[in-house]
Parts: structure tokens; C-alpha cells; sequence
């Protein structure tokens, strides 16, 4: 199968998508070429591709052992209790 066909999102709802409270970092993307802009005929409206936008989604990995955080009693080494 080729490419889908965009699913276009308001600059608004491509923001909440990503968690951002504002358009700001949506247009920061379009404008550093991230994303593509789209408008559909007689609108000035700015749209752009949900799935493109989460194709900029990368997993980060999470660490199991976070600096600071306090082990429970049977994770604690017991050999100095002997």
C-alpha cells in the first residue's frame, strides 16, 4: 500500500496531541521544515498531518534505577546484617 492519505488536524488540536497548551511549537515546527503545512482551497486556515506529526514521536527509555530513590526493605542488600 502507498502512502495514506494525510489526515489533516487544526494547529490547535496538533498541539494538544502533543501536550503543548499553545500553537507556538507547532508553527516552530512547521517553519524548521519538521512538519508540512497544508491548506484546503478558499482557506486560510493552517492544517497539518496527524500522521506525520507522530512520526516526530520517539520512546524514550526509562531507567528502573533513579538516583535519589529509596529501596524497599527486600531489595536492600542483607549481607550486612549477618
Amino acid at each position: 500500500m502507498d502512502n495514506p492519505s494525510p489526515q489533516l488536524i487544526k494547529l490547535s488540536d496538533a498541539a494538544r496531541y502533543l501536550g503543548y497548551q499553545s500553537t507556538q511549537p507547532i508553527k516552530k515546527l512547521i517553519s524548521e521544515n519538521y512538519l508540512q503545512k497544508y491548506k484546503l482551497p478558499d482557506s486560510k486556515r493552517v492544517l497539518v498531518d496527524k500522521i506525520e506529526l507522530e512520526s516526530l514521536l520517539t520512546p524514550f527509555e526509562v531507567i528502573a534505577d533513579v538516583p535519589g530513590k529509596k529501596m524497599e526493605p527486600d531489595e536492600q542488600n542483607t549481607d550486612s546484617n549477618e
